[in-house]
């Protein structure tokens, strides 16, 4: 008698099913600024497979050995170039799905029960990872969305917190647009460093659950272990609210110094005042002029804190005069457009207007040889605007999500120190950073007012 052993070969297609592309590309498609940088920019992906690091030279320095000399003189003596090491990683973006037996039986009924779950489950998970990643390409690494403006409010199983200093820098306002209810946040004690070695309540109850967004008052409330709600309210305003679970957290390694997330728009187009150190390169040290960005402060009063044709026009000029540079795109939030909307109107005259149309669509301002787009990210704090130029920037990535399917499923069971449960989950990772290459080519706006 004889009979056919079923090998993994066979089964292959029914354990094993990949979603990197689609989700990849959906994540790109709803984000805002991850399509404006690959979309809207062109900004070039480079695709790697990461290593322990990414180290890239910088021209620093041309090299030297040019002048005027009459006729037997010795040539121009030639001096060196300078160039400097970049140095950064890429991080690590996770996400999980977690469904119990009774939900899988119900939901999947063939071969491709994969798939059918995947199709209901997905657009959720690509929502999460979307609003993390829109949220640290804005940031500058450290994992911060927000710090408590007053002490914590306990309500006994749950609490109440205002937030200011949207990702964590002084004077970013709508600091609530970095949330979305259901996820969870530890916070840093206020007399810590940025870092998890400042986590309150360490341990598996750290964390406290997201439930309600209160947007006119920047009031957030959480649910969670009351030890973890005590310890919030002891510490009183000014604590950092971070992503974080019990198992772990997205801000700064305490052991190593290393950023968890993404080093977005505000590490990139910085002087230092914000990230003095970005990529291994000291932005206060000797000769690193060209590391530092230009950064214009909006609220002087030639400018009035209003996002104007002349401001921008002064920023084209800074970065071209400063850096050599070219603005390419600007990137800047809802406030500050309506209020470059605003300055425009002035200019126009209607003559005996019978009928008109109010509103705007797409606002541009022409800097030089080309026209140039204003483009709006929800997420971006109403005081602040970038004027990017594109080719400077590229994301480094290993340009697909990939579902861990060691065990030849995409799904694990759960487990606990007790045992097995009718309940499994599914674990996918994407590795991920943005890079400035010469950020003196690029211009941060700050300062400008909310109100319009």
């Amino acid at each position: 008698m004889s009979s056919t052993i079923t090998t993994t070969a066979a089964i292959d297609e029914a354990l094993k099913v990949i979603f990197s592309d689609p989700l990849v590309v959906n994540i790109v498609e709803d984000s805002e600024l991850m399509s404006i940088m690959q979309t809207d920019m062109n900004v070039s992906v480079d695709n790697t497979t990461g290593g322990r690091y990414i180290e890239m030279a910088h021209y620093f320095q041309l090299p030297a050995g040019v002048g005027a000399r009459r006729e037997g003189e010795y040539i121009p003596e030639a001096d060196d170039p300078i160039f400097k090491n970049s140095r950064l990683y890429l991080k690590k973006i996770q996400g999980t799905v977690e469904m119990t037996g009774d939900t899988m039986r119900r939901v999947v009924g063939d071969e491709g029960a994969f798939i059918n779950y995947m199709e209901r489950a997905l657009p959720d998970l690509v929502t999460r990872l979307v609003n993390e990643i829109d949220r640290m390409y804005i940031g500058f690494g450290a994992g911060v969305k927000a710090r408590a403006a007053t002490a914590t409010v306990d309500l006994t199983g749950t609490c109440t917190v205002e937030v200011d200093r949207a990702l964590g820098v002084d004077g970013f306002t709508d600091a609530f647009l970095q949330f979305m209810e259901g996820e969870r946040i530890v916070g840093l004690d206020q007399a810590g460093p940025l870092d998890d070695s400042a986590i309150l309540n360490p341990g598996t109850a750290q964390a406290l659950t997201l439930i309600d967004i209160d947007e006119d008052n920047g009031v957030l409330t959480f649910s969670g272990a009351q030890a973890t709600i005590d310890a919030w309210e002891a510490n009183g305003a000014g604590m950092y609210l971070v992503p974080g679970d019990g198992a772990g957290n997205s801000t700064v390694d305490a052991t190593s110094g290393e950023d968890r997330e993404i080093a977005g728009l505000m590490a990139g187009a910085d002087d230092g005042g914000i990230v003095s150190t970005y990529n291994n390169i000291d932005r206060s040290a000797s000769g690193n002029r060209l590391w530092k960005s230009i950064v214009i402060d909006g609220s002087l009063p030639v400018w009035g804190g209003q996002l104007t044709e002349e401001l921008l026009t002064f920023a084209e000029d800074e970065v071209s005069v400063k850096g050599a540079g070219r603005i390419d795109t600007i990137v800047s939030s809802r406030a500050a457009a309506r209020g470059y909307w605003q300055s425009l109107k002035g200019d126009r005259v209607m003559n005996d207007p019978r009928s008109f149309t109010g509103g705007k669509s797409g606002l541009d301002i022409i800097l030089g040889d080309r026209t140039v787009m204003l483009k709006v990210a929800r997420k971006l704090p109403p005081e602040v605007c970038f004027a990017l130029q594109n080719d400077t920037w590229k994301r480094l990535t290993l340009n697909a999500w990939e579902w861990d399917d060691r065990t030849g499923s995409i799904w694990n069971r759960v487990t606990d120190a007790t045992g097995r449960k009718d309940a499994f989950y599914a674990t996918g990772v994407m590795y991920e950073n943005l890079f400035c290459h010469a950020p003196r080519k690029n211009v941060r706006i700050d300062n400008l007012s909310a109100s319009f």
